[in-house]
């Protein structure tokens, strides 16, 4: 018999799904973080999470920082085609969404395990565009 199960505890790969067309490490975000800067690729970025005036970056490595920037100035600077708007509180990297679930739930699965609510509003655009992204990926 093998001995090596994988425990409930041991984090899961986060493994993202970029198209070939796509340029990966162009983009790296500045964040304040204990007295000095540091650097994160954009292709790291799983998700934001907007909290007012404040911003929760999650990435791939499970760690969480806390930037003083709304989603709206975001949703600005990152890269359209990657990053995508799903709901007043989040934006979505669309290389890390698992799975998605249109019925009453309204949800994205992302690669982390995480499930974040769509947005009754944007329901059909973001339908399309990640249709739209998973073509890409099969092209």
């Amino acid at each position: 018999m093998d001995s090596t199960i994988f425990s409930s505890t041991q984090p899961l790969a986060v493994v993202p799904q970029f198209p070939t067309s796509y340029q990966r490490g162009s983009q790296r975000i500045a964040l304040p973080y204990l007295n000095r800067t540091i650097f994160i690729s954009v292709d790291d970025i799983l998700c934001l999470q907007g909290e007012g005036n404040y911003t929760f970056l999650h990435t791939r490595d499970r760690k969480r920082y806390l930037v003083s920037k709304t989603l709206k100035e975001f949703e600005k600077t990152l890269d359209g085609s990657i990053f995508l708007r799903i709901h007043k509180s989040y934006i979505v990297n669309l290389a890390y969404v698992q799975r998605t679930i249109f019925n009453r739930e309204r949800q994205v699965r992302m690669a982390d395990g995480r499930e974040v609510a769509i947005s009754r509003r944007r329901m059909k655009d973001i339908s399309q565009r990640l249709a739209q992204y998973w073509l890409r990926l099969l092209n």
